[in-house]
């Protein structure tokens, strides 16, 4: 069974959720600098709760940023999809 999670819907600071803040309404409220400093806080506990090795950030605003925590790095959204495909191919061993 696959779950999707729409982490994005949890909830993070003052009654807003995640999307809140790191999509485009969040930039478009904060601004570029409180915006990136969202988006790095976020990043950083997302990928502690879920014990990521690493994180692909992808999506238009993504180029916004301009440091990246450690163990993130940006990505096209398409790798997703390859990915994800890739998880359910047999190997060929």
């Amino acid at each position: 069974m696959i779950m999707p999670m729409e982490l994005a819907h949890l909830p993070y600071k003052k009654g807003r959720s995640f999307e809140d803040y790191v999509g485009l309404r969040g930039l478009e409220r904060l601004g570029k600098q409180k915006w990136r400093r969202a988006v790095k806080d976020i990043v950083i506990r997302l990928k502690a709760a879920l014990v990521a090795d690493y994180v692909v950030l992808g999506g238009g605003n993504a180029k916004k940023l301009r440091q990246l925590p450690d163990g993130v790095r940006l990505g096209d959204n398409a790798h997703a999809f390859i990915g994800g495909r890739r998880l359910w191919e047999e190997s060929a061993t």
